[in-house]
């Protein structure tokens, strides 16, 4: 069984609280430059449970999560969230300000409003983080015992982009190419077994196991290998039915269980 040391997993994940510090599963994330949507996951990932402060989202506050990316946070990565987490977002961080919505003047209507159009698919529609009790396609490709079936690249094409979060575990992990720090790593959803699991073969890709997995906690055995049980929240990324029908999803947030 290939295992690979952390060896600087404790530096990343605590910050400023030092390698001695005790495990917490309190302590914030860095979330800095994530859309919005994204760094609530993470931060609900990391054990904060109760709704976020945000600031910022211009006159109408924040509608769309997604379309906000945080600039700024507090407590900073690290620290223990003893208090509410504290946001502050713009349309980007840096860039030059956005129109507001509702900047422009107005003007009267002089036409009859167009018919309304039917209400979209809940389905497609549905706002924040899937997971298989909420999303009925994720839960069916779960549970599909085929990992190259229709079912499973549909998924991939209609939520391409979107966030996933489910309790997976690491079935096989090789080196990326000629790198020695840098991975391919093979996930399955639910616990470890040394049979086959159903589902997708979802894969981080070229990924070293310190900064780019996100961890929320520290490794109990100090190591990250096969075996390995996790909690993931995930971007959607592409399904390759030419290379192994791997399905390729990119970490926001890692934490063992």
């Amino acid at each position: 069984m290939q295992r690979v040391r952390l060896l600087a997993l404790c530096a990343v994940i605590l910050g400023i609280a030092g390698c001695g510090a005790e495990k917490d599963a309190g302590q914030m994330p860095d979330v800095t430059g994530l859309r919005l949507d994204k760094a609530l996951a993470v931060i609900e990932s990391a054990g904060f449970m109760d709704d976020v402060d945000v600031t910022g989202g211009g006159l109408f506050g924040v509608v769309v999560e997604s379309n906000w990316q945080v600039c700024e946070q507090s407590p900073a990565r690290g620290e223990k969230m003893t208090t509410t987490p504290r946001l502050t977002v713009d349309r980007t961080c840096g860039g030059d300000p956005e129109e507001s919505p509702g900047s422009a003047e107005p003007t009267l209507q002089t036409t009859p409003p167009a018919e309304s159009a039917p209400d979209p698919d809940p389905t497609t529609s549905e706002p924040g983080v899937l997971t298989a009790a909420t999303n009925s396609d994720l839960a069916a490709v779960f549970a599909d015992p085929d990992y190259c079936s229709d079912r499973i690249a549909d998924f991939a094409d209609k939520y391409a982009g979107r966030t996933i979060e489910f309790d997976g575990s690491i079935v096989a992990m090789n080196n990326h190419g000629s790198y020695n720090t840098r991975y391919d790593i093979l996930i399955a959803a639910g616990d470890f077994s040394e049979n086959s699991q159903p589902g997708p073969a979802f894969q981080f890709r070229d990924v070293n196991t310190v900064g780019d997995l996100h961890w929320t906690n520290d490794s109990p055995t100090s190591t990250v290998g096969i075996g390995d049980n996790l909690h993931i929240v995930a971007e959607v990324g592409t399904y390759d039915a030419n290379r192994g029908c791997l399905f390729m999803i990119e970490p926001i947030a890692t934490t063992f269980r």
